[in-house]
């Protein structure tokens, strides 16, 4: 049985043939070429992911802009009427519309720049960078230098 197995391993001009690699065992070619469709399947993924991301964030701040937008002509509108009714208000109480007038602007203008620091504050808060993206991105760098490693193994046994 031995003397078998011997001749099924033997070239015709009967040298000895290497055996035949199994599943596990790939040459080096066939792992570059694993690994660079992997890393190009990855990056297209990515940039999908990325895509996706950037849209959506796009889409959220065009529906904060109109929303921002209609509010903003509303409030004026509502804010001019409050400011004239208020300087002749004060103008009849202080028997002088221009100090009516004044004390009506600086505090619509501290309120307004109490609002627009509050609303700064929080896109910085939320930021513009897709997240998620950068986020895997970094998993991808650490699963590349992982295959490198797994590599270099297989290259040294």
């Amino acid at each position: 049985m031995a003397g078998s197995t011997r001749l099924t391993l033997e070239r015709s001009t009967g040298g000895p043939v290497s055996p035949p690699r199994t599943e596990t065992e790939h040459s080096l070619g066939d792992l570059f070429k694993r690994l660079s469709v992997d890393a190009a399947e990855l990056l297209r993924q990515e940039a999908d992911l990325a895509k996706v991301e950037i849209r959506e964030t796009g889409a959220t701040l065009a529906r904060d802009a109109a929303k921002l937008s209609v509010a903003f002509a509303m409030g004026l509108a509502g804010v001019l009427s409050f400011a004239a009714f208020l300087v002749v208000a004060l103008g009849d109480l202080l028997d002088n519309y221009w100090l009516g007038a004044l004390v009506v602007a600086v505090a619509f203008l501290g309120t307004s720049g109490v609002l627009l620091k509050s609303a700064l504050n929080d896109i910085k808060r939320r930021g513009l960078k897709p997240q998620e993206t950068i986020g895997t991105l970094r998993e991808d760098v650490d699963w590349a230098r992982s295959e490198v490693k797994e590599l270099k193994r297989e290259l040294t046994r």
